[in-house]
């Protein structure tokens, strides 16, 4: 990985292994609202849904935005 990948995957370390939309919303520096945008056009996967709460792996979202192309 380069060094930009290293550092964002760094960052994520704060976070659990199940990203909320707050989590999501904080990383990417956007709003909510933007998050649930993007989960319906499906940028995220197919996040997991608890009750009315949506997780998204962290894995995903490392191997997904912040791996070396």
């Amino acid at each position: 990985m380069n060094n930009f990948s290293d550092n964002y995957s760094a960052c994520l370390t704060d976070y659990g292994d199940l990203l909320t939309v707050e989590d999501l919303a904080h990383i990417f520096m956007v709003s909510k609202k933007t998050i649930y945008k993007e989960m319906k056009s499906g940028k995220f996967g197919k996040p997991i849904q608890i009750g009315r709460a949506y997780l998204v792996p962290k894995v995903y979202i490392i191997s997904r935005f912040f791996t070396a192309l």
